[in-house]
Order: structure tokens, then sequence, then C-alpha cells
């Protein structure tokens, strides 16, 4: 059950960054800090403010699209490289204001005991991770998403459209918090403890992204099939090669960039795309060669 539950969890991780870094091209090196202040907020409102896990979780998700918001008034104003230590800034920073204010427990974190049973965890995380694929997918198929992709392809051509890419981008921006700030909140209790380096984990910022680029950036399935695969991968190396995680997580990233550029369903459509070139081009080819040739004598 605890397996199955973080696997969810990287789902919802994966497809989150998805959303700004791989449909919109804005890559993100900071998805976790809404991660960690969701968390924060939803260890706070259970320990100190008393409030059920429910409420809770609301109050952590409101934090976070304040906070995302504000930020990426500013953030999204940069572009390619400036944009992604920008957005790192704002991932240590927070962790960094978490390890220095006494209400979150400082470096030592909080411990959390009174929580709910860990199968509410599990069909929580499956809820998130539904509810984010129903939500992508229809964006995808609407105005919004089209718009993310001409952003992603060339952002200037879509300003010239007469497209609002500030508002789009940071839709994209705060929606992807929101997610991330869900899975963030109900981790802290499903984990019964908080502290700074497990909110804002540098390892899982890298695996998240991992996981979208080996599914396919992009694409409402690839995120999450690459975070199911590779979560599992990672179960089983932990267990196999214990301190050589990180190191084998490179290589499988490095293969997968070089290898498989457009990830397992980037790489999936271009075969089955193939496929149906050769297929009804061949039969064009085989009809074209059955008609009978006119000569210039008939």
């Amino acid at each position: 059950m605890t397996v199955l539950s973080e696997m969810f969890l990287f789902g919802v991780l994966a497809l989150s960054w998805d959303i700004v870094g791989g449909q919109t091209g804005y890559p993100s090196f900071g998805n976790m800090a809404f991660f960690g202040i969701g968390a924060y907020v939803t260890a706070i409102l259970v320990t100190d403010a008393a409030l059920g896990f429910p409420l809770a979780i609301v109050g952590a998700a409101v934090v976070v699209v304040v906070f995302a918001l504000i930020n990426g008034l500013i953030v999204l104003r940069l572009r390619g490289h400036y944009f992604a230590i920008a957005t790192l800034g704002i991932l240590l920073a927070t962790q960094q204001v978490s390890r220095n204010l006494a209400i979150t427990g400082g470096a030592s974190g909080k411990i959390l005991l009174d929580v709910p049973p860990g199968i509410v965890f599990y069909y929580f995380f499956l809820g998130v991770l539904v509810a984010e694929i129903a939500v992508v997918y229809y964006l995808s198929q609407t105005r919004f998403g089209f718009v993310l992709n001409a952003i992603r392809d060339d952002e200037q051509k879509a300003t010239a459209m007469g497209f609002n890419t500030t508002y789009y981008k940071t839709a994209a921006w705060v929606l992807a918090a929101l997610f991330t700030g869900l899975a963030g909140g109900a981790y802290g209790l499903f984990n019964t403890f908080i502290d700074p380096q497990t909110a804002y984990n540098g390892a899982w910022n890298v695996e998240l992204i991992a996981m979208a680029l080996m599914g396919g950036t992009g694409t409402v399935a690839g995120p999450v099939i690459g975070a199911f695969g590779l979560h599992t991968v990672i179960e089983i190396v932990e267990t196999a090669f214990v301190g050589w995680q990180l190191v084998l997580l490179g290589i499988a990233v490095i293969v997968t960039v070089i290898g498989y550029p457009d990830g397992v369903v980037g790489s999936l459509r271009e075969y089955a795309s193939e496929m149906d070139y050769y297929e009804y081009g061949g039969m064009a080819a085989a009809e074209a060669s059955d008609e009978p040739e006119v000569t210039a004598d008939e």
C-alpha cells in the first residue's frame, strides 16, 4: 500500500511539473517549494490550530496558490535558464525560511502523531492523480492547452497572435502549484514527520523531472507512466544497490534523453505513425500498381 501511495504521489508531482515544463516550455527547478509549503502549512494547521485533515489541506492549498500567484508574476517574466535558476532560488529560499522559523520546528522539524490511517492517503493520492489527469487532459483539448503549446513553440508568435501569454503562463504555474501543494500537504501527515530536508527534497526535485522526461513531456500519460516506471526502478535499486540510486538515476536519464528524446510516449507515437505510414502507404502503392497502364495509343 505504501509503495502504491508513493507511485500515485510521484505521478501527481511529475504531471504537475509537466504542466509548466512540458506543456508550456518553462522548465522549473522549484516545484518542490510548493510541495514543502503545502506540507508545512498542513502540519501547522493540524498540530497548532487543531484542524482536521480536510480543512488543513484546503488551507494549505489556498496558501500555496497565493504564494505561486505572487512569485509567478515575477519569475515568469524570465525565460530559459534564467527562469530555471530563479525557480531554484525560490526553492532554496523557502527551505531556508522554513529552517529558521520556530513555528515550523526549525531544523528539527515537526513530528505528526495524530494522523489518519494509511488507507486514507492511498485514496487521497489516487484521487488527486485522477483529478489532475482529467483536468490536464480536458485543458489540452481546449484553447487553454493550445495557447500553452503555442507559448512553448514560439512565445513571441503567440503574443503576436493576440494571446495574453502572461495570463496563460501564470494560470499554468498556479495550477501546477495547486496539485503539488495538495500532494505535499498530504505527504507530511502520511510520513508523520516533516523537516526542511524532507519537505524540500532535492533528490525528489531531480526525480520528478526525470520521470516527466522519461515518460514523455508535453503529454498527459507520459509523466504518469514515467513516474510509475522510474519509481519502481528506484525501489529496486534502493534495495539491491544501496547508495547508488542517484548515480543509476543519472545514467538512466542520460540514456533516455540521448536514445529516446521524446520519452516513452513520444517514441510510441512515432512508431505508431511509422506503422500507419507503411500500412496505408503500402496499400496506396499496391492499388496504384493494380491500375492498368494508359498508353498514348489508347
